[in-house]
């Protein structure tokens, strides 16, 4: 196919656009990329609840823009025979779309959508693109959802690091999150450095903008969180990588050195959340901790409230691949962060920007020594560090590797 013609691209994913990571790390991406020259088709899975709430209006937008969308109905139940029958399907849905539409590069995310990716190119000859999202049998292990002292678990954990290694070697094109996993992805498969590219999760700053002095005031007052308060921030989900244990701790030291530090969380997992609080913050402190949910576009006007965003993230080998996308929405709105080493290239990223501080959370001594600085960490914010952050974290950087990707498929003339 010469560079005239169109591409027709089948975009595999077991997440769903409906979900609040399809809404930020998928959507944005496939229409940056779709183009007169590159047709998408989208396959993805999606909950029941949200395909009655909000599909209609999905598939209006992405018609708009000439891009397709398949969807199948997640399995929530019956455990790994459910994510079998969910893998089956997937197969079957991508064979018929990808004989019916001729397609030529399939774009897998992550490693399920990778393994059903290169049987289409094994049959029709497309060339291949796997969006590593991470070492995924590892963090498996990493969130609880494998045992390695059963051996069911350990059966499969192998598995999939078995298949891991004859993907990475057998696609085209292999995008990771983190500089700091590619000589692993190496040494897992001696693949050629040529096949490897680093597109970090990143922001869309057009979204996440930062908001004036008045409306930052009045998301204080609806939160009851005075105007003057110093506010420490959480963004996200929670579980057990997060060590909420300890930003809350840090919260505790804050708020006992300065009665004007406050906390504000904002998470779909309010009441798990809640309860976090009642067991690790002294009950004279918990007034000072507003929890709320928000969904992605309310979460700028949510989060303009916070002087400082804390990231901790339990680090094990799988972190290396670990991009967190709240980093770069934080620092897209000009908010600094306290993070803490080993997980990917968080460390470089903060301290390259100039974005906050990097400490060890497990240390009561360290955490004493950032939690009488939260004025001097909030000061490195700002717009500064929103300019800063935009050429390496913005949705614009991140759409033009996207875009290398393809063009590297282009040049060697298989599509």
């Amino acid at each position: 196919m010469n560079q005239t013609s169109r591409v027709a691209v089948l975009y595999l994913t077991y997440d769903g656009l409906l979900d609040p990571l399809g809404g930020s790390q998928i959507i944005p991406y496939v229409k940056g990329l779709s183009s007169s020259s590159r047709k998408f088709h989208i396959l993805s899975f999606e909950k029941r609840k949200r395909i009655i709430d909000s599909s209609a209006a999905m598939r209006d937008e992405l018609q708009m823009l000439g891009i397709g969308w398949t969807f199948l109905v997640f399995t929530e139940r019956f455990g790994i025979l459910g994510k079998l029958w969910d893998l089956m399907r997937l197969y079957l849905a991508a064979a018929r779309i990808a004989m019916h539409r001729g397609i030529g590069v399939v774009h897998a995310r992550g490693h399920a959508a990778a393994k059903v990716g290169a049987l289409i190119k094994h049959v029709t000859g497309a060339k291949l693109i796997f969006d590593f999202r991470g070492l995924w049998a590892d963090e498996r292990v990493d969130k609880g959802g494998w045992d390695l002292s059963k051996f069911f678990h350990r059966a499969q954990y192998h598995h999939f690091k078995r298949s891991e290694r004859r993907l990475l070697v057998f696609v085209d094109q292999i995008v990771v999150l983190t500089e700091a996993v590619v000589e692993e992805i190496r040494r897992i498969s001696a693949t050629s450095i040529s096949k490897i590219n680093v597109i970090p999760c990143c922001a869309d700053f057009d979204h996440f903008r930062p908001q004036d002095v008045n409306a930052r005031s009045l998301s204080l007052n609806r939160l009851g969180i005075p105007p003057e308060a110093r506010v420490l921030g959480y963004l996200g989900s929670i579980g057990r990588l997060y060590q909420i244990d300890r930003f809350l701790r840090l919260f505790e030291i804050a708020a006992n050195i300065d009665d004007r530090v406050h906390s504000l969380v904002i998470t779909t997992d309010v009441e798990a959340f809640a309860k976090l609080v009642e067991r690790f913050v002294p009950h004279e402190l918990r007034s000072r901790i507003k929890v709320h949910s928000a969904t992605r576009a309310e979460v700028p006007i949510a989060i303009c409230g916070m002087d400082v965003s804390v990231c901790f993230i339990e680090t094990s080998y799988a972190r290396i691949a670990a991009s967190p996308t709240k980093l770069a929405e934080c620092f897209a709105m000009g908010i600094p962060a306290i993070c803490n080493a080993g997980v990917g290239d968080v460390e470089e990223q903060v301290r390259m920007l100039g974005g906050g501080i990097v400490v060890d959370p497990k240390s009561d001594e360290d955490l004493l020594k950032v939690a009488g600085k939260i004025s001097q960490i909030a000061e490195m914010g700002g717009t500064r560090l929103r300019e800063a952050a935009r050429p390496v974290l913005g949705l614009e950087f991140a759409i033009s590797r996207y875009q290398r990707v393809y063009d590297n498929l282009l040049t060697s003339r298989l599509c």
